[in-house]
């Protein structure tokens, strides 16, 4: 089976992290075409009340953002969330939605540590969409907020074919 390392990919989404979201963010479009699943890993850190962060997936159909559109794929995520760092908090909680692109943070999220978790089904993306990004943009401005986003995409249709790089 060999090293979790050598048959997945690790990817900074919106720049090397963490980075200021109080500049709305957009992040690279990553082929995922060689992929059946992703994890869209995102953190934020704790900052200004009234800056709740949303976090939309889209698709296009290539890596400069052809076609770009909102991927409705998100029917549920995993969170942990807390007042001044996520030591204490033991379990992530699972919570489920209509599928959607959008995970907008509830009335706290700006002032608490969140970190997010997606386990996106990528067949279920659209026909002729491979490339998989997302937004970042908060309800306000004003206020320093941080955070990341990292994609880990993992089960690969043909693993030998697998890229150490998936930009293109």
């Amino acid at each position: 089976m060999g090293k979790l390392i050598e048959q997945i990919q690790v990817i900074d989404m919106i720049g090397a992290g963490p980075v200021d979201l109080d500049t709305d963010r957009t992040g690279d479009y990553i082929s995922v075409a060689n992929y059946r699943r992703a994890l869209l890993i995102f953190t934020n850190a704790v900052g200004t009340a009234g800056d709740d962060w949303n976090l939309t997936v889209r698709e296009a159909t290539d890596a400069s953002g052809t076609g770009v559109q909102d991927c409705d794929i998100v029917d549920e995520y995993w969170i942990k969330q807390a007042a001044t760092n996520l030591l204490a908090v033991a379990t992530f909680t699972r919570t489920t939605q209509t599928a959607d692109a959008l995970i907008a943070g509830n009335a706290t999220s700006a002032e608490q540590a969140c970190l997010v978790v997606l386990d996106l089904d990528l067949a279920r993306m659209s026909e002729g969409f491979d490339f998989l990004g997302c937004t970042v943009t908060l309800d306000a401005s004003g206020g320093a907020q941080y955070g990341s986003v990292i994609l880990i995409p993992y089960d690969a249709r043909y693993p030998q074919a697998t890229a150490l790089g998936a930009l293109s």
